[in-house]
């Protein structure tokens, strides 16, 4: 059972590493699950690569653009989009599949691979739900200027653990605001080394592929794209654990949640 004193970000991620080791199979199976719309895009709908987009010496040239690069650049954005919301709705689901694992592990009993699948499916309606709400808060922020984009992504940054734990739809965001009061110092610098780490981790795998396999690279991207989302969203679960310890000075209603 995990005692928690202080919110710092060596001790966050000591125990998220912790945790990710000990449940490492349970993790490993719920990343692959949880991204198999995306690897059956893959598949099926391999990313058209961008028409090439030679320079216009004549107004006759603007025509051929029109009639026929056009329809090819939207043949492209269209599959942009598509990769995008799959590759979205991936990252949210094994987010919010994760929480489970992650506050059973800190209470002394990890759940079974069956347990966790069962739950993955479970909080797809919630994660979902506050997911898009938590991405136009801060798209809204962002467009303002981009520091507050900043501090409301910041303030919403458990907000998905609390729609899972805490069964929660929009009043998640509210309640993550409270629950990171504070801490967003801590949680800015837990997000700086999550992005570097997960940006490095894509970049040097992504080459070594793309050198030695290159037909196999954009399901290279979406393997370590789901290992880094998954860490990640270990990370932000012990986040949430231990910010509702420290706000309620007692965690025995962490300890039962699930059980």
């Amino acid at each position: 059972m995990r005692q928690v004193r202080t919110f710092q970000v060596g001790d966050v991620l000591r125990t998220a590493i912790a945790v990710y080791g000990q449940n490492l199979r349970t993790l490993v199976v719920l990343a692959l699950v949880t991204h198999l719309p995306l690897f059956v895009l893959i598949a099926l709908h391999p990313m058209p690569d961008p028409p090439a987009i030679p320079p216009p010496e004549s107004a006759e040239d603007g025509r051929a653009f029109l009639s026929v690069l056009l329809p090819q650049w939207r043949v492209h954005y269209a599959s942009m989009i598509w990769y995008s919301a799959v590759d979205g709705f991936c990252g949210v689901w094994i987010q919010g599949s994760v929480v489970y694992v992650v506050v059973r592990a800190l209470r002394s009993s990890p759940p079974t691979l069956a347990q966790a699948s069962w739950q993955s499916w479970l909080t797809i309606p919630r994660v979902v739900v506050v997911a898009v709400l938590s991405g136009l808060a801060v798209v809204a922020g962002t467009l303002l200027l981009i520091v507050p984009g900043i501090i409301v992504a910041l303030m919403l940054w458990v907000a998905i653990p609390v729609a899972v734990v805490e069964r929660r739809y929009g009043s998640a965001l509210r309640r993550s605001h409270e629950l990171t009061l504070g801490h967003k110092v801590p949680i800015l610098g837990i997000a700086i080394l999550l992005g570097v780490f997960g940006f490095a981790c894509v970049m040097v795998l992504s080459a070594i592929v793309s050198d030695l396999a290159p037909r196999f690279g954009p399901f290279t991207d979406a393997l370590v794209t789901a290992a880094a989302t998954s860490f990640s969203a270990v990370v932000t679960a012990v986040c949430y654990h231990d910010l509702r310890v420290l706000k309620a000075g007692v965690d025995t209603a962490v300890a039962k949640v699930f059980e």
